[in-house]
């Protein structure tokens, strides 16, 4: 299924936010669960955004270690294993960004970034 494209929406501080956070990726068997190599990893589903030489839309990433990541970009598992993968990672992601914006503990710029994603996924 095709989808119309447009502006990438990007969020560079949603982004940095993933360093040093645990993996929501989670992949049984793969995840090596360290904290220092996670990164905000990308969907792969052009419903997310994603076209050619083209990163789906920011608010469309998981928090994932360096193994899970390397499983979703490059790995040799089907294409509808990784996207229900990732599927149940941003389910996850949702939940660590509603639990950052809804804590006034938390730095202002994370909870602001946090409700930016989750007002884009809400569309």
């Amino acid at each position: 299924m095709n989808y119309p494209k447009e502006p990438r929406q990007r969020n560079p501080h949603l982004l940095k936010m993933a360093q040093g956070e645990a993996c929501l990726l989670r992949i049984p068997g793969v995840c090596n669960g360290d904290s220092d190599t996670t990164v905000a990893a990308h969907s792969n589903q052009s419903a997310h955004g994603k076209g050619k030489a083209m990163k789906a839309h920011d608010w469309a990433t998981c928090w994932s270690c360096s193994a899970c990541h390397m499983w979703l970009d490059i790995g040799v598992s089907p294409r509808a294993e990784k996207e229900l993968a990732f599927s149940l990672g941003l389910n996850r992601q949702i939940k660590a960004w509603e639990d950052i914006a809804g804590d006034e503990k938390q730095p202002e710029r994370d909870r602001r970034a946090a409700a930016w994603a989750l007002e884009r996924i809400a569309t």
